[in-house]
């Protein structure tokens, strides 16, 4: 009777073995899967660490851009408003000044009460279509005329400027570009 039970013991404990050591080989690969399954959350994490750090970066990065962007547009327009007094100032009844003041005043109206992209369009449609003229000093000189009137305009003076440079007088009347 000792025997069977010695028998039957010994069975049930080479199946217990057996379990023990099947447990043994899933708990392993448990442990494997969890650790592959925290190297992949770690490596998410840094992901997700790297990736806000990108965002933020350029965001800054964007918003430094905006801000020069801003201060450069800032300088074109004090430019802008300067270029156009000048030319009201020193040629005021020159047409084409007058033409391109009239613009810029429509411009300035339409860009204080519109928003930005109505603005573009409306201002696209408004602006005057470029003429490829050829170049023609006498027309030029015609219409300097014009525009100074008869206040005072000498041939002789024309004739013989004194202390003028013939560059600073091609300028004055737009025969030749300020910037040469």
């Amino acid at each position: 009777m000792l025997n069977a039970y010695k028998a039957e013991y010994e069975k049930k404990f080479a199946e217990y073995r057996e379990e023990i050591y099947r447990l043994r080989e899933e708990v392993k690969q448990a442990e494997t899967e969890v650790a592959t399954l925290k190297n992949k959350e770690e490596l998410i994490v840094l992901t997700l660490e790297r990736a806000e750090q990108t965002a933020i970066d350029i965001k800054n990065e964007a918003q430094l851009q905006y801000a020069l962007e801003i201060e450069r547009l800032k300088k074109f327009s004090a430019r802008w408003n300067a270029y156009f007094k000048e030319l009201k100032e020193k040629y005021p009844l020159y047409p084409p000044v007058k033409k391109a003041l009239d613009f810029k005043e429509k411009a300035d109206k339409v860009l204080n009460n519109s928003k930005a992209k109505e603005a573009v369009s409306k201002l696209d449609n408004a602006i005057p279509k470029s003429k490829s003229a050829k170049f023609d000093p006498k027309s030029k000189i015609k219409d300097y005329i014009a525009a100074t009137g008869n206040n005072g305009f000498n041939l002789d003076e024309v004739l013989h400027p004194g202390d003028l440079e013939l560059e600073d007088l091609c300028k004055e009347l737009g025969l030749i570009d300020g910037n040469e």
